[in-house]
């Protein structure tokens, strides 16, 4: 979290989401490096039945492998927000944004290519569903590519219902091709 936290300092950004895949072990760590002019948002990637949820502003375990709608329901009873991930992106199970009702939709996502992210957004403007972005990092370099903006106090809640109120600004790049491929191999090659 250490090299997380320096690199969004270095790119200017007040703040990050930590979201790992199925657990909260990483959370235990919030409280060294969040306060004053930096906040870390505790966060949750969960593997539904139906796809990944991330749930934003929680700090409890949620079992895998509910539905979506009870993975949403278990978000929101821990005073989180609910998102639907990368969710047209080809490379992962997509149809989650379906199952569910989602309090924001992510719209660009630094690891989605080719039609993943336009079709996020238009789905999410056609629904009047309020937009955010995930840098999807699995490596220090690549904190900050993708950001949501919001004007408020650099607190919590202020942050999260900026966003479920459709105040956040998303900007930021997709990591490059090559990398990506590199990174893809080598995670592959360490799961075994």
């Amino acid at each position: 979290m250490a090299q997380a936290v320096k690199r969004a300092k270095a790119r200017g950004l007040s703040g990050i989401a930590i979201a790992d895949h199925n657990s909260i072990a990483g959370h235990v760590e919030i409280p060294k490096f969040s306060g004053g002019d930096f906040l870390i948002i505790p966060g949750l990637e969960i593997s539904s039945k139906d796809g990944h949820v991330l749930g934003l502003g929680v700090n409890e375990l949620i079992p895998r492998d509910l539905s979506a709608a009870e993975t949403v329901d278990k978000i929101k009873e821990q005073g989180g927000i609910a998102v639907a991930p990368h969710p047209f992106s080809p490379a992962r199970k997509t149809g989650v944004v379906f199952k569910a009702k989602f309090d924001a939709v992510e719209i660009f996502n630094s690891h989605a290519y080719f039609l993943s992210n336009p079709l996020a957004k238009k789905f999410a403007e056609q629904n009047r569903i309020p937009m955010t972005a995930g840098s999807d990092s699995h490596f220090p370099d690549e904190v900050g590519l993708a950001c949501v903006g919001v004007t408020c106090e650099l607190k919590l809640d202020d942050v999260l219902n900026a966003i479920v109120r459709g105040e956040a600004v998303i900007f930021g790049r997709t990591l490059p091709i090559p990398k990506y491929i590199w990174r893809s191999v080598y995670k592959l090659i360490h799961k075994h």
